[in-house]
């Protein structure tokens, strides 16, 4: 149309050069043309601009879509499996309003554990949330149906919903995808996982083959060892740094058993006659040696404690050993068992108790962690190593002498809290109300059970200055476990 092209000049040149004359118009477009022309209240700005709308609109109008009569008819499959019901749907709404992903995560859980579908509606607004956040995506897709499958393939951006082979993702995937492949394999077949990073390792740049030894430490085992010993030969100093840091983990390596017999010369058990022999007096003795091999020291362990230290240097030496070697190794050196070891180093050597402890979390040595836990001292290492109630008790006792280490170390845990902690917690956190506030519950709701909504409206700060700030996080949180329990309650759960 010459007259849009008039416009589109006009536009960049100015109004006092020409504009769309009569004559070029449509004549419907003609008439309206006259009447702005012949509005006398209207400068030439103002007529250009109406014109300039009725023929945009115009031009709009005659526009006719592209037709295609003999395309397939391409129609999602039925559903095999029954919608949610309106209760859950008006739940997942609210979730969706509050953008929460934990609560999102946990109704849509809920959801595929009853069997049950999202209402087709709500699909492209979950798909969106998935894009963004990977660990919504599994659950996303099998509680999406057939529908969701069809819907995936409209939209290039959902192509995670179609699940690629984990060989072939290995193979083509990005460096995220392929560390994540990786970790997964190790959980479940750790020796193949091995085996494929031995056949790509010699293709893969130096960053790539740093994340990926990360992703060794998952299920790192003896059957590991003569690989990563010839990684020590390495190029790369980062890459050749967490080999040796994957082979301190391991019992058996080579730097480990180092370590040991470092200590065997270094650490003993003295069991002597005391008062005409009608006692024994017992001691543990701690001595290292006049030469120790440099190489110990180059593996990572330290030499000096420090110009601020309290510790001697060879006293520092020995606690970084013991925290590196396998508790069991002192089973042999000591000749005990594990509880009489705790207790030797309890008497005999208080300030290596840690050191031990280090070790047991280390080595996830879990059949240890009980003889630790009459102790004073907290160990947050231990709090992953235990569950259920002993996890809740360990916890509940550290929270009265350092609640806001413990708390730190409480959201670690992905598994949700007992009440009785939860409610403790809470009596603690509402002192410090601008460091818990809405965004930490918004992201540790998972963590909070609903048992504990019961008691939270009679949770205040003991500071009254600080009951205002309190108030607004309290009443978040109230919002956010009444939509936890109207989750499982609409999935009967």
């Amino acid at each position: 149309m010459k007259a849009w092209e008039s416009i589109i000049n006009t536009a960049m040149l100015g109004t006092d050069k020409p504009t769309p004359a009569i004559a070029d118009l449509p004549e419907e477009v003609a008439l309206i043309a006259n009447v702005i022309e012949a509005s006398a209240g209207l400068d030439k700005e103002e007529r250009y601009l109406q014109k300039a709308a009725v023929i945009y609109n115009y031009r709009q109008s005659g526009f006719v879509p592209f037709q295609k009569n003999d395309l397939p008819a391409n129609k999602a499959p039925a559903e095999t499996r029954p919608y949610c019901s309106p209760e859950a749907a008006g739940v997942l709404n609210a979730i969706l309003g509050e953008e929460n992903d934990q609560l999102l995560q946990l109704w849509l859980m809920q959801c595929c554990k009853s069997g049950q579908l999202l209402l087709p509606d709500v699909l492209p607004v979950v798909f969106e949330k998935a894009q963004k956040e990977m660990a919504l995506r599994k659950v996303v897709i099998e509680c999406s149906g057939n529908r969701g499958v069809w819907l995936s393939k409209m939209n290039l951006m959902w192509n995670w919903f179609t699940t690629i082979a984990d060989e072939e993702l290995w193979q083509m995937g990005t460096p995220a995808q392929r560390s994540e492949i990786l970790k997964s394999l190790r959980l479940s077949e750790p020796a193949k996982a091995l085996e494929w990073l031995q056949q790509t390792w010699e293709q893969e740049n130096a960053a790539g083959k740093l994340e990926l030894l990360k992703a060794m430490k998952v299920n790192s085992n003896a059957n590991d060892l003569p690989w990563l010993e010839g990684l020590l030969n390495e190029k790369g100093q980062k890459v050749k740094d967490e080999a040796l840091a994957l082979l301190k983990s391991i019992s058996g390596s080579s730097v480990v058993k180092q370590y040991q017999q470092l200590l065997r010369e270094s650490v003993s058990l003295k069991k002597e006659k005391a008062l005409l022999g009608l006692t024994t007096k017992t001691s543990i003795q701690i001595k290292l040696p006049a030469v120790v091999d440099e190489s110990i020291y180059k593996s990572g362990i330290e030499k000096l404690s420090g110009p601020k230290s309290t510790v001697t240097d060879e006293n520092y030496v020995v606690y970084q050993l013991i925290s590196s070697v396998p508790p069991a190794f002192w089973e042999d050196q000591f000749e005990a068992t594990p509880i009489q070891i705790v207790e030797y180093f309890e008497k005999y050597a208080p300030a290596m108790v840690p050191a031990l402890a280090n070790a047991v979390a280390k080595f996830g040595q879990k059949n240890w962690v009980p003889f630790f836990l009459g102790q004073n001292m907290f160990y947050p290492d231990f709090v992953e190593m235990l569950s259920g109630r002993e996890q809740e008790k360990y916890l509940l006792k550290a929270l009265s002498s350092d609640p806001q280490n413990t708390i730190a170390h409480a959201i670690r845990i992905s598994d949700e809290w007992g009440t009785e902690f939860a409610v403790s917690a809470l009596l603690k956190m509402a002192n410090w109300p601008y460091e818990y506030n809405r965004g930490f519950f918004t992201r540790y709701i998972s963590l909070v059970p609903v048992g504990a909504l019961k008691h939270v409206e009679n949770i205040t700060s003991q500071q009254v200055n600080l009951q205002p700030a309190w108030d607004k996080t309290r009443n978040h949180l109230i919002n956010l476990l009444n939509l936890k329990q109207q989750t499982l309650k609409a999935f009967n759960a």
